[in-house]
């Protein structure tokens, strides 16, 4: 059940370009509703607060979908937490503007259509654009789609909803309320926890489809990072996978192998969920 929902989900989402449905301000409005206990709570017992009514909503739907068409209602519900909660769109076809810009030599142009993907940092001229892109689109592929991908791959529909349920209140925990510092905080911790396995997985998984020799070699010498250093790791893994290590070579060539070495990664982790389920079947 979870390779047919896995399957279905990115078919759909790459398939028809939909997704990134799920909206932060779904869980600021949430954060709302919970306020009064929550600024009665020490931060790690409001996460608690946070998640477990998520939790128990997801547990009494399966409790009572398990047994409906053989399942098949159960499917329905893992189906609709995944797309919500990952969007595994081609971020090539985010980036078709982008690329059209810089054939016209449109610099400006070429920014401002990655202003949403970039988050409006300060660039200086081309090649820190195009550097900027190849490093954003490393890091939104890992914190959308494969962060979201593998928890749901443990956990099933309870991990993929709990990951985006805490990385969206490390979020929006300071616009409900800026006495939610320490709530901030502790979502931030808890996120760079459950960062910690799978952007290493990714890191991996980029030697073996990019430059095996470099990217191999930055995943073994950098693996116990801390927590801290999980964004750089995400990053630097893709860019050594891509054999690319001086901010001067960046080009446009440079953020279209980005996006083929995370598509190629994706088809990797695809492959092992389906040796793990043909495992479990045999």
């Amino acid at each position: 059940m979870t390779l047919i929902t896995i399957l279905f989900c990115i078919a759909i989402q790459r398939l028809a370009n939909i997704g990134g449905w799920f909206s932060v301000s779904v869980v600021e409005a949430y954060l709302k509703q919970l306020h009064p206990w929550l600024s009665k709570l020490n931060e790690w017992l409001g996460l608690l607060l946070i998640i477990v009514p998520v939790f128990a909503l997801l547990g009494v739907l399966h409790l009572l979908f398990l047994w409906r068409l053989f399942g098949l209602f159960n499917l329905f519900l893992m189906i609709i937490v995944l797309f919500f909660a990952m969007d595994a769109r081609d971020l090539k076809n985010q980036l078709t503007e982008y690329f059209a810009n810089l054939e016209k030599n449109d610099l400006v142009g070429a920014a401002n259509s990655v202003n949403d993907l970039l988050r409006d940092a300060t660039l200086q001229d081309e090649t820190e654009l195009q550097r900027a892109v190849s490093k954003a689109i490393f890091t939104k592929s890992f914190t959308q789609m494969f962060s979201v991908l593998f928890w749901f791959i443990i956990f099933g529909a309870y991990g993929a909803a709990g990951y985006v349920l805490i990385a969206a209140t490390r979020r929006v925990a300071l616009k409900v309320d800026t006495n939610f510092a320490p709530l901030a905080k502790a979502a931030g911790t808890l996120q760079d926890i459950l960062d910690w396995v799978p952007i290493r997985l990714l890191g991996f998984s980029y030697a073996l489809v990019g430059h095996f020799n470099q990217g191999f070699s930055y995943c073994c010498k950098n693996i116990w990072l801390g927590l801290k250093n999980n964004r750089q790791f995400s990053i630097d893994s893709g860019i050594a996978a891509l054999d690319v290590a001086e901010a001067a070579n960046a080009n446009e060539k440079e953020n279209k192998s980005a996006l083929d070495l995370v598509n190629r990664a994706l088809i990797i982790w695809l492959l092992g969920v389906v040796l793990v389920s043909l495992g479990m079947w045999i």
